[in-house]
C-alpha cells in the first residue's frame, strides 16, 4: 500500500474546473485500488486569519489552506511562507511516500521543493501554462499570443500590476516568479503532461531540459452523436446549418470570434449558433449576448456533458484563443461525430485529425471561409464526420498510466533529505507579513474592501447553491 498525496489549487465541491475534477476523481480511483491518499488544497474562500481545516466528509480526506492575504491569486502574490509552513506540517503529519503536485495557484511557488527537501519524490502535472507566463495564458492584454520565453525584459510591461508600482518592484517581483518556477519544475522527479506537446513548449519557454510523461486525462464519451438535422443538403436561410460551441462564454474562449465569423458571413442567417455554456458574471453574459445581434443563436446555457448527447448541430467549432494543453471540449466534440472547426494552437493542433479543419487562431474571415464551405459543400461534411476522430482516453487506462509511473519513481533514488531552512522561512514570513501590511494600506485608495466583500459575497451565493 502506497500512500500518496495529491496537491491542487482547489477541490470539490468548493472549486470543479477540469484539473479540480481530475484530482478528485484520481484520489478516489486510487483510494479503490487500495492506495492510502489525501488532499492538501488551496481555497478561493479567503479568511481574516488564515486556517487549515480538515475535510473528511468525502472517500478521500482533504485539507484546505484558506489564505488571508489580499488578492492572493495574483501572480506576484503566489509565493508564500505561511502555506509553506503549513504544507511542511501536512507532510509530516500525513507521511506520503510520494507527492502529486497538480497546481501552485492559491498555494506557494515552492511546493515541489518543500516535498523533495523532505526526501519525498514529486510527480508534477503541468497542466496548463502557468509555469511560464505570469498572466497564466500566454495571451497579451492587447490579445496577441506570446511565445516568448518568461523574463523580466520579456513580462515586464505585460504582466498585471497595481498603480502604485513601479518598474523596479514589478521587475523583482518577475525574476523570483520566474526563477521560483523553473526550479519547482527543475526539482521534480518526472514531469507529467496531457498531450507531448503542450509538455515540451513549456520545456522550451522554460529553458529545462526533462522529459515528459504524455499522459492524457480520461476523456468525456457522450451516449448519442449528434442528430444532424441539415443532413445531406445544402444550408440556406430556411435550412441553416447548426454550428454547435461549448464551453465557458469568456472572451479567452474565442465565443466573440465564432460569433464575428457568423456575421461575416455573405448569409448569416444560413448558420445558426447553438451555445452551450455561462459566462462568469452577468455584466459579461449580457455583452455575449449584445454581441449577437439578432442572428441566429440559440442559448443552451449552463451543461454537463452529458446534455450534449444528440446535440441538434451538424458542426462544433473550438474558436478558443487560448493553447489549450488537452481540451475536454474537444472531447465532447469528437464523440458527437461531426466536422470540427478549431483553432491552430495547443493541444487542438496537437490532437487534430482529418475530422478537423484548422485556422489561424482569433482570424474572424479564416473561420468564415471554413464555416461556409461546410455549409455550402455537404460532402465535405460527410467525408470529415467519417474520418477517425482525436482518440480520447478511458478513466482506467489513465489511472494505470499514473500508477505505473508512481512505480517508477518510487524505485528510483529519492530526493536527499535537506530539511525546510527555519531560518530563511522565518526571514521571508517577516518579509511576507511586512510586504502584505503594506499593500493594504496602499490598496485602500482603491478601494479594496469593497472588492474583498463583493468576493466574498460571491463566495457565499455559490455555496449556497451547491448546498442547495
Amino acid at each position: 500500500m502506497t500512500r500518496v498525496g495529491l496537491v491542487v489549487h482547489g477541490h470539490p465541491p468548493e472549486l470543479v474546473g477540469g484539473t479540480e475534477r481530475l484530482v478528485a476523481a484520481l484520489g478516489q480511483s486510487l483510494v479503490a485500488s487500495g492506495e492510502t491518499v489525501e488532499v492538501f488544497s488551496g481555497s478561493i474562500d479567503w479568511k481574516p486569519e488564515r486556517a487549515v481545516v480538515r475535510d473528511e466528509s468525502g472517500p478521500v480526506p482533504v485539507v484546505r489552506f484558506h489564505r488571508s492575504d489580499l488578492f492572493f491569486e495574483r501572480w506576484d502574490k503566489l509565493e508564500n511562507p505561511h502555506v509553506e509552513q503549513a504544507f511542511a506540517d501536512w507532510l509530516n503529519a500525513f507521511k506520503p511516500d510520494i507527492v502529486h503536485v497538480h497546481h501552485w495557484a492559491r498555494l506557494t511557488t515552492t511546493l515541489v521543493r518543500t516535498a523533495s527537501s523532505c526526501g519525498i519524490p514529486v510527480v508534477l502535472s503541468l497542466h496548463d501554462l502557468f509555469a511560464s507566463c505570469p498572466r497564466y495564458h500566454r495571451v497579451r492584454e492587447e490579445g496577441e499570443f506570446c511565445a516568448v520565453p518568461p523574463s523580466v525584459e520579456a513580462c515586464l510591461h505585460c504582466a498585471p500590476r497595481w498603480k502604485f508600482q513601479g518598474d523596479a518592484e514589478v521587475g523583482a517581483s518577475l525574476e523570483m516568479f520566474v526563477e521560483d518556477l523553473r526550479q519547482e519544475v527543475t526539482a521534480a522527479s518526472a514531469l507529467v503532461a496531457p498531450t507531448e506537446g503542450h509538455g515540451k513548449r513549456i520545456m522550451k519557454w522554460l529553458g529545462i531540459d526533462k522529459p515528459i510523461h504524455a499522459i492524457p486525462p480520461a476523456g468525456s464519451t457522450l451516449s448519442q452523436p449528434a442528430t444532424l438535422p441539415l443532413a445531406d443538403r445544402v444550408a440556406s436561410a430556411i435550412d441553416p446549418m447548426r454550428v454547435g460551441f461549448f464551453g465557458h462564454l469568456h472572451p479567452l474562449k474565442g465565443i466573440e470570434v465564432l460569433l464575428d465569423a457568423q456575421a461575416a458571413l455573405s448569409d448569416p442567417d444560413c448558420v445558426e449558433l447553438h451555445v452551450w455554456g455561462e459566462a462568469p458574471d452577468d455584466k459579461m453574459t449580457a455583452e455575449v449576448r449584445s454581441h449577437a445581434g439578432g442572428r441566429k443563436v440559440v442559448w443552451h446555457g449552463a451543461y454537463q456533458p452529458e446534455d450534449l448527447a444528440g446535440a441538434p448541430i451538424d458542426v462544433a467549432v473550438l474558436p478558443t484563443l487560448c493553447a489549450e494543453s488537452y481540451s475536454f471540449t474537444l472531447d465532447e466534440a469528437a464523440s458527437l461525430e461531426v466536422p470540427i472547426v478549431a483553432t491552430d494552437l495547443g493541444a487542438l493542433a496537437d490532437r487534430a485529425t482529418e475530422r478537423m479543419t484548422l485556422f489561424t487562431r482569433g482570424d474572424v474571415q479564416a473561420l468564415a471561409g471554413s464555416l461556409l464551405r461546410l455549409a455550402q459543400e455537404p460532402g465535405v461534411r460527410a467525408s470529415m464526420r467519417a474520418a477517425p476522430g482525436p482518440r480520447t482516453r478511458a478513466g482506467g487506462d489513465h489511472l494505470d498510466s499514473l500508477r505505473s509511473l508512481y512505480k517508477e519513481v518510487l524505485a528510483a533514488p529519492k530526493p536527499a533529505v535537506s530539511g525546510l531552512d527555519l531560518s530563511a522561512l522565518g526571514r521571508r514570513t517577516h518579509a511576507f507579513d511586512l510586504r502584505e501590511a503594506g499593500l493594504q494600506e496602499l490598496l485602500r485608495g482603491e478601494g479594496w474592501e469593497s472588492v474583498v466583500e463583493g468576493l466574498q459575497d460571491k463566495v457565499s451565493e455559490l455555496r449556497g447553491r451547491l448546498e442547495g
